[in-house]
């Protein structure tokens, strides 16, 4: 440590321009398979996982037996569309209500894309379950049933579309399910080949529902909704509550020592820690889920704990001592030993939740844990690098 130490002192800008290059160095490392598709078939680049069955590993038995079964009765994903009216007096039982969700219906079938691999993705059109694709059996005579659809084509009246309500009330499997207990209200249940397409899909159907003007609402839910939403919420959540902490840690530290230039030095290390680390991780492959992406808060605290009590100590001594040099080896020599000792068991103690047998939580761990460390080099060394460079 009195190496490190004395090393920053003699080459302070070598350590600062050093840790600036291998943050950015690393920053474009990750982001190169994204902003240069090319090089994505020698790079992993970044992906989202807001998915809660990843919570536990791959081959978990539970997770085999759910897929398993699935494959077994060919069961999605599905969005739900909800569609409810609240001042027609037969509900969504009218023409221009009905119609609507036949229109909605048929578009849905046709949301679908091609992937990088040449997979088709999307809605899957053959397991929709709406009005107009659902089977309807009755009696039509002595010794004939009538095969039809549940509704084959918009009603063109009032009467059509209440028979379109009745029948659906005398299925008993479509009652509470695709039609309201009080037959007011319709879902319609959309399949989806895969849960990381049910934003863009959502997003469609948001737009196509935007050009109604039936007076219906509309709401769009289901686990592959809420999970895709959360994945897109996550990052606008860190680019909102990252930089507030960032702020609200730079204040404090101005309100204690008054020194904004002092005070800029451990929101320098804070930063390059959280950069280093996160570049970390995307690099080692981990894709960002619900833990990891609370990494950049917890390590932002910690990174500046240490830097404040060598600032605090050099804001008493230095009146003292009256060189830099001498003050910063004077304190170093004191607090190198209790800060090392508080990292390296801080860090530890978050490098432990690899015990447990929950994937990303062992990743949560293992990269905090490596941030507390990056954040321990960056203190004993830039902090006096940053110090010996600043004027008297």
């Amino acid at each position: 440590m009195n190496f490190l130490i004395n090393f920053a002192l003699a080459a302070p800008k070598a350590f600062i321009w050093g840790a600036i290059v291998i943050a950015f160095s690393l920053m474009a490392l990750v982001a190169a398979p994204t902003l240069l598709p090319p090089v994505a078939q020698f790079l992993q680049p970044l992906s989202i996982d807001a998915d809660p069955e990843n919570m536990l590993a791959y081959d978990e038995p539970v997770r085999a037996f759910n897929r398993e079964k699935k494959d077994i009765f060919s069961l999605y994903d599905l969005i739900v569309v909800g569609v409810v009216n609240d001042s027609h007096k037969d509900g969504v039982f009218s023409v221009s209500s009905l119609s609507n969700i036949y229109d909605l219906a048929e578009f849905a079938k046709n949301i679908q894309w091609t992937n990088k691999q040449g997979q088709i993705e999307g809605v899957v059109a053959i397991g929709l379950i709406t009005p107009s694709t659902m089977g309807y059996v009755r009696q039509a005579g002595p010794g004939t049933v009538d095969f039809n659809w549940l509704m084959d084509a918009p009603p063109q009246s009032e009467a059509e579309a209440l028979d379109v309500r009745d029948r659906s009330l005398n299925q008993p499997i479509l009652y509470g399910s695709l039609i309201s207990e009080d037959g007011r209200s319709i879902a319609l249940y959309i399949p989806i080949t895969s849960k990381g397409v049910s934003y863009r899909v959502a997003q469609q159907l948001r737009e196509r529902i935007a050009s109604y003007d039936s007076g219906d609402k509309y709401w769009i839910t289901g686990l592959p909704v809420a999970q895709d939403q959360f994945g897109v919420e996550m990052f606008i959540q860190m680019g909102i509550t990252t930089p507030l902490a960032t702020g609200l840690l730079f204040f404090l530290l101005w309100l204690f020592f008054r020194n904004l230039t002092l005070a800029a030095s451990p929101i320098m290390v804070a930063m390059l820690s959280v950069t280093i680390t996160a570049c970390l991780l995307i690099a080692a492959e981990h894709s960002i889920h619900i833990m990891t992406s609370m990494i950049p808060i917890f390590v932002m605290p910690i990174a500046v704990l240490d830097s404040i009590h060598i600032l605090s100590e050099f804001y008493d001594r230095y009146p003292e001592l009256k060189d830099r040099r001498k003050t910063i080896k004077h304190i170093m020599s004191k607090l190198a030993l209790p800060m090392f000792f508080t990292s390296i068991t801080t860090g530890i103690g978050f490098l432990s939740l690899n015990f447990m047998p929950i994937p990303p939580l062992q990743a949560f761990g293992t990269f905090i844990g490596i941030g507390v460390v990056v954040a321990w080099f960056l203190t004993v060394t830039l902090i006096p690098a940053y110090i010996k460079l600043m004027p008297e």
